[in-house]
């Protein structure tokens, strides 16, 4: 068979093997609403919610931050703010106040899942995956500028939670994060290879074996 046909014959074959390509998560910055659009100053914004905060703090658990912008802090973005326990920045219980974000690794192999992006705290802070360890942290007044972030370990499959914990020393308290990169491999799931691709590929190994016999025939008798 010539060299030609053994390419149109393996171009054939890859066709019928689904490739794993690299493909986004989906993640949500800070201070934006349902549809990933900044809300307002002040406004409560979506995503984000309180898992854990200091005995004596008002604000209720589960419930969303409030967008929020005092002068200090690096500037807010385009689709990212500042958020903060309250509307006015005020949380009123110093201690540690901890936000999560769901990501949803179904579909997607967990071991290759990749996420990266800014964040910031007012004050000291810290960002971590499903309770291991910090993958970057803040210090006390850090907040004039953007401290990036990787994580890239860690993932389990289903839903993931990507935690924030600031630590408040005397208010205004608040947070920012705004993500990059977040990609992952879907879960390859075997496809059937259509009929009409594997007598495409019988057709032309016929069609490349009598080729091959034809020549070899006349090669010989031309001897």
């Amino acid at each position: 068979m010539s060299r030609n046909w053994l390419v149109a014959l393996s171009f054939l074959a890859a066709l019928a093997v689904p490739a794993a390509q690299g493909a986004n998560l989906v993640v949500h910055n800070t201070g934006v609403n349902s549809s990933d659009v900044l809300v307002s100053a002040g406004a409560q914004a979506s995503f984000w919610t309180l898992s854990a905060e200091p005995g004596g703090a008002v604000e209720t658990i589960g419930s969303n931050p409030f967008r929020f912008f005092f002068g200090t802090y690096f500037a807010d973005t385009g689709s990212a703010a500042w958020v903060a326990p309250q509307a006015g920045g005020n949380a009123g219980t110093a201690g540690n106040y901890t936000y999560d974000l769901s990501v949803n690794l179904t579909g997607f192999q967990p071991a290759t899942a990749s996420i990266s992006g800014n964040f910031g705290t007012d004050n000291s802070g810290s960002i971590f995956l499903n309770g291991n360890g910090a993958v970057a942290t803040t210090t006390n007044a850090a907040f004039g500028a953007a401290t990036p972030f990787t994580i890239n370990s860690g993932f389990t499959a289903g839903v993931n939670l990507i935690h924030v914990t600031v630590t408040d020393n005397g208010d205004p308290t608040a947070f920012f994060v705004q993500f990059t990169s977040a990609t992952a491999t879907p879960t390859v799931v075997a496809t059937p290879v259509p009929p009409t691709i594997w007598l495409t590929l019988l057709g032309l190994a016929c069609v490349g074996f009598f080729l091959g016999y034809s020549r070899l025939k006349g090669a010989n008798l031309a001897a």
